[in-house]
């Protein structure tokens, strides 16, 4: 790797990669996407021609030795992350890959030991601490200006519909369904905002079998939840309420409804992501009003993405690949780092402890 130009590719081919990495990685200078590696053939295919790539794998083992690439994203199953990870950790390269990293905790601790040990740089694509909303809050919560956090509310609901969503709703691929598909993002960035949480009580449900495909055709049914919702105790003190849902009628697919609220003792604060540069903030006795993002929290310092640009409530995921190249190119952690999807794993599974035994289960430290 010559100073500053990184040579990347992408592993997985599919939605994540096309609307986020693809795009965040391909108008970044110095940055060249040198290959694609996708098992489905006709899906590589595609790729290949709608972004102008020569070189196409189907094997992972093949693309690391013929490529040997600086970096890689995998933005494949759930199930296949941790091989892939420390295969591509074993052969040099730094790496962004998708949340959940892994399927247990001990999988987890693998990968992020496996990448610190090599000194690779590795990153969870934890993408919503890159909101600019999120950003402006974070820093309104580190600067003190809601005084002390008292109670917090985290709600990420959608309507997927009620048939099958494909590898995400079997527990072999997938481990866990919305607390593992939009639950530990918000794991993420309660405790980035919050601090460790330390106990939770938890429901997990069940609500349809999806067991039919959009088109009609019979499939296998549903292992996974599509609900689930917790209170955790931070060991700040604050309270938080959190719920996930793809079953609420209302919302569409991409879910208009997410939100962050944070209720200080000199204030409070609110982010949706549907309005990503604005929040809503009220100080004692007021009532909300909107908030204007300030400019330098649109993006992340010397990000090349243009905050105008496309769909703004999309776009900032982008920004991803901006943090995971300049970690790259400074020697330094990234941020978010498998450390973090680490961290999230533990508390994910605290959550199905909780759950499972109907009682309040403390995380481990």
């Amino acid at each position: 790797m010559s100073a500053g130009n990184i040579r990347i590719g992408l592993i997985g081919l599919g939605s994540v990669c096309e609307f986020v990495h693809y795009p965040g990685f391909s108008r970044i200078p110095g940055v060249e996407i040198a290959a694609l590696c996708e098992v489905d053939e006709d899906l590589l295919a595609r790729r290949q021609a709608q972004w102008g790539v020569a070189a196409g794998f189907t094997d992972v083992d093949r693309f690391l030795a013929a490529v040997r690439p600086d970096a890689v994203t995998v933005a494949v199953p759930n199930v296949y992350h941790r091989d892939i990870v420390l295969k591509a950790v074993a052969a040099g390269c730094h790496v962004l890959c998708e949340k959940p990293i892994g399927m247990t905790v001990a999988e987890t601790v693998d990968m992020y030991e496996s990448a610190r040990d090599a000194g690779v740089r590795h990153m969870t694509a934890f993408t919503y601490r890159f909101v600019p909303g999120m950003r402006y809050l974070k820093h309104l919560v580190d600067e003190g200006q809601l005084g002390e956090i008292r109670h917090a509310r985290f709600q990420r609901l959608q309507d997927w519909g009620e048939h099958s969503v494909g590898w995400r709703q079997y527990r072999r691929m997938a481990a866990t369904g919305e607390l593992g598909d939009m639950g530990i993002h918000r794991i993420d960035f309660a405790e980035d905002l919050l601090g460790p949480i330390r106990s939770v009580c938890a429901s997990l449900k069940q609500v349809v079998p999806r067991d039919h495909t959009e088109e009609g055709r019979p499939c296998e049914p549903q292992d996974v939840e599509d609900w689930v919702a917790w209170i955790a105790e931070f060991e700040s003190g604050t309270t938080g309420v959190f719920e996930m849902g793809k079953l609420t009628k209302g919302h569409g697919p991409a879910g208009d409804h997410d939100l962050c609220e944070l209720n200080g003792s000199e204030g409070s604060a609110a982010y949706r992501l549907h309005t990503p540069f604005a929040i809503q903030a009220g100080p004692r006795r007021e009532k909300y009003r909107r908030r204007s993002v300030p400019k330098r929290f649109l993006a992340l310092p010397g990000s090349p993405r243009d905050p105008k640009e496309g769909d703004p409530a999309q776009t900032f995921r982008f920004d991803q690949a901006w943090e995971f190249v300049c970690a790259i190119r400074e020697g330094r952690d990234c941020v978010p780092s498998f450390y973090h999807g680490m961290r999230a794993q533990v508390v994910a599974e605290s959550i199905i402890e909780a759950a499972a035994s109907r009682k309040w289960v403390d995380v481990p430290g």
